[in-house]
Formats: structure tokens, C-alpha cells, sequence
């Protein structure tokens, strides 16, 4: 009997590439390891109920319009993660003439504010000839970073959509870069100023921070099932921190709606040359919440909050931005938007 022919999971890969025009692919340029990704096509079904005197709902159905969305997550590495906030908020300044160039991430004001879209290439294994499905078209709806001094490296969840999945011309290879991810540990978080002197608080176990955008995606009258165009809306930044209380400082900011600067680095501790690191800046941290919590043997408190749009976090492209994200690594200019 000859072996069935079968498709290990393992080995998956996703690469992406920037694209020139929304939904037209782009061979992939880079690989973005991940631990789970997620596409689903999702067509509107268009049934024909129309009475004909018969006892049945249906008659017909044919297919509509179509997108796809996807969803991943996985651990930060500090290089690919720029593929996906330069996706989501769409301004980008790189300095630095060598290793390690500096790339800061803000929300994109000028002309239509527009970022770049990506075409994602999945490699799957059952397509045949190629084993792969590209994704273009991606624009991303939501990026969460999630850390845990204790237990976990710094992760991300992601999600978006795209225009529907198309085969590549040809068979993908994965070349995933030599960087590693980052352990929680090695962060620092400043509350009421930067990660450093006074203001670096020692009291945060773990937390999350979620950008956000709003997507449409539009639809006409153009002899294709295929959409007009992802438009990208506004974007937002909300978190949650989890303190132990060494005093009520949590719990009073938030009554006090105090909207502290709040500034998260994680890095890879080297210095100069191969140097990783991610930092978050919300110049106006605006508590919402800021629960007690007695589940744990020391009182803590489960705080909540939102970023507020303010001129110090914006980017080139002026006005406002609620967050800023910059990244250390060897990356050059023009690779991510």
C-alpha cells in the first residue's frame, strides 16, 4: 500500500512583502516566524428564496463578494515586528547609518493617511505545485503586546484582513533572521516619565498594550468580487497593567485622572551592534480602571487604561498620535513601509 499523502503542520511559515498597489501580491521579502496563523476566506453567499409554490426555503445560491481574514500571534521578534506597525499606524522615521538603525512608528496624518498594506504569504503545504497562499491586500486591524515578568517572552496577538487568497507564481522559501525573541524580564516600565530614575516603576508583573485601527472594507459596483479598498479609519491605544501594591498610587491616579506618561522598553540587553529592543510611549496614559485585587498572596490592583492623542508622540507627518513605538535592529530605511 503506498503511504497516503499527507501535510505536517510544522512546517508552516508566513512571509510578507510591501506592497505598490492595495491587493496586487507581492513575492514575499521576509519571514515573520510565528506560532499560529490563522487565514479564513469568507464569501457572501447570495441565496435565491424567491416563492415558486413549492414548501423550501431556497432555490439557488450564488457566490458574492469576498475577503479574508486572518488572525497570528506569536513571540516579538524585534526585527519582524515592524512589518506589522508599519501596516497598522503607517508613520515611520528611521535614523541611524548603521546597526542599530532606529525605527519610530506613529500614526500617519498626511495626504490620505493611508499606510502601506502587505501582501502575507502563508505556506501551508495543500495548494498545489506551490504549497502556499498569499494574502493581498493585508491591513491590520489590531496588534497586542503582551508581557509576563514570570512566565512568558514578550508576545503579540495580531488580526486584520485582505483582499481574498490567491496562489504565488512560485514555491516560497523560509529565511527567518538570526534574532530571538525577548524575554519579559528584561523590561522596564516608567509611569509619570521614562523607564529610568524617579519615574521607573519596579512594581508592574504584566500587562498588555493594544493599537488598534479601524478597517472598512468597500465594496462596489466594478465587475469583481474582489474589494475597492481596505480604508484604513482611526486609530486607537488602550492596555491593561497589573500592579502589586507597594501603595495606593494605582488606584489614586485613577481617581485623580491623573494621564501619566507611560513608556514600556524591552530590549536584548546588548549595546551597539545587534542591539534589540521595543519601546512604547503613550505620552497620556488615561487610567479607566483600577480594580483591588486580594486573589494573590500580596494586594495588588487590576488597572486598566487609554491612550490619549497628543503632538509629543506624533511622527513626520505631524498632528496627533496616541502612541509612539520605536524599534532598535539592523533593519535599514525603506524595508517596512
Amino acid at each position: 500500500m503506498p503511504t497516503p499523502t499527507t501535510y505536517a503542520s510544522a512546517k508552516q511559515f508566513v512571509g510578507v512583502a510591501k506592497e505598490t498597489t492595495q491587493g496586487t501580491p507581492v513575492a514575499m521579502t521576509a519571514t515573520i516566524p510565528v506560532e499560529k496563523f490563522e487565514p479564513e476566506d469568507k464569501p457572501v453567499w447570495l441565496d435565491d428564496k424567491a416563492l415558486r409554490g413549492s414548501m423550501v426555503e431556497a432555490y439557488g445560491r450564488q457566490q458574492g463578494v469576498i475577503k479574508t481574514d486572518f488572525a497570528m500571534s506569536g513571540p516579538v521578534f524585534g526585527d519582524t515586528l515592524g512589518w506589522l506597525l508599519g501596516n497598522l499606524l503607517g508613520d515611520l522615521t528611521t535614523t541611524g547609518a548603521s546597526d542599530p538603525f532606529t525605527h519610530a512608528f506613529s500614526t500617519l496624518n498626511s495626504a490620505q493617511g493611508q499606510p502601506t498594506s502587505h501582501t502575507l504569504t502563508h505556506f501551508q503545504g495543500p495548494v498545489a505545485t506551490v504549497g502556499a497562499r498569499q494574502l493581498p491586500g493585508s491591513c491590520f486591524s489590531e496588534v497586542t503586546l503582551k508581557w509576563n515578568a514570570e512566565t512568558q517572552l514578550l508576545t503579540y496577538d495580531a488580526k486584520g484582513s485582505s483582499w481574498p487568497t490567491v496562489i504565488p507564481v512560485g514555491t516560497p522559501v523560509s529565511a527567518p533572521s538570526t534574532v530571538t525573541p525577548l524575554a519579559s524580564w528584561r523590561g522596564q516600565l516608567g509611569i509619570g516619565g521614562p523607564a529610568s530614575g524617579g519615574t521607573l516603576v519596579l512594581t508592574v508583573m504584566d500587562g498588555e498594550i493594544t493599537l488598534k485601527r479601524v478597517l472598512e472594507v468597500v465594496f462596489t459596483t466594478q465587475l469583481a468580487q474582489t474589494p475597492y479598498i481596505i480604508q484604513r479609519g482611526p486609530v486607537s491605544v488602550g492596555g491593561k497593567l497589573n500592579f502589586i501594591a507597594a501603595d495606593e498610587t494605582p488606584y489614586t491616579t485613577m481617581l485623580s485622572n491623573t494621564q501619566p506618561q507611560l513608556q514600556l522598553v524591552i530590549g536584548n540587553g546588548v549595546v551597539g551592534a545587534g542591539k534589540v529592543q521595543v519601546q512604547v510611549d503613550c505620552q497620556k496614559a488615561a487610567y479607566a480602571t483600577s480594580k483591588p485585587d486580594f486573589g494573590k498572596a500580596a494586594v495588588g490592583y487590576q488597572t486598566t487604561f487609554v491612550g490619549v492623542a497628543n503632538t509629543t508622540n506624533a511622527g513626520t507627518s505631524g498632528g496627533y498620535s496616541p502612541v509612539k513605538v520605536t524599534l532598535n535592529n539592523a533593519i535599514a530605511s525603506g524595508i517596512y513601509v
